[in-house]
């Protein structure tokens, strides 16, 4: 019970960091408010929107990336090394909760679920589990 807990209360924890996003304050205006204030003397309108276009998109990718490797240390445990099963594991956690995210954020009038969106979550995850595979074959 106390491996369980050890390795999976992080996931759950990261997964609810993920879902608390999926609000009205992490909305598309909200952050390109946000990047307007910061760089708005230094960017045109067409710039900050590119910036915020792609900050949400890298936020995407690493908070994915994130769970997917917590997926995967989870799956794998207290076993060490490198299994196809345990990366398979990381990325169908990561597309769950990406896929109610998504599904949460249709509820939001200020949101819209994407399943690009969902397809770019599972692109982090996966990328996080070649990480893996990588550190795993220079061992």
């Amino acid at each position: 019970m106390r491996s369980l807990v050890r390795y999976w209360l992080p996931v759950i924890l990261w997964s609810a960091v993920i879902l608390a996003t999926s609000n009205a304050t992490f909305s598309s205006s909200h952050t390109g408010d946000i990047i307007g204030t910061l760089f708005g003397r230094f960017l045109t309108p067409a710039q900050l929107d590119t910036a915020n276009f792609l900050f949400r998109k890298t936020a995407h990718l690493t908070g994915y990336g994130i769970l997917g490797a917590l997926g995967f240390r989870a799956a794998r445990g207290d076993e060490r090394g490198y299994a196809t099963r345990w990366a398979l594991t990381g990325v169908a956690v990561a597309l769950a909760i990406a896929g109610i995210d998504e599904w949460h954020q249709t509820l939001v009038p200020s949101r819209g679920g994407s399943l690009r969106d969902v397809l770019l979550d599972g692109c982090g995850a996966a990328i996080a589990q070649l990480f893996a595979a990588v550190r795993n074959a220079r061992r």
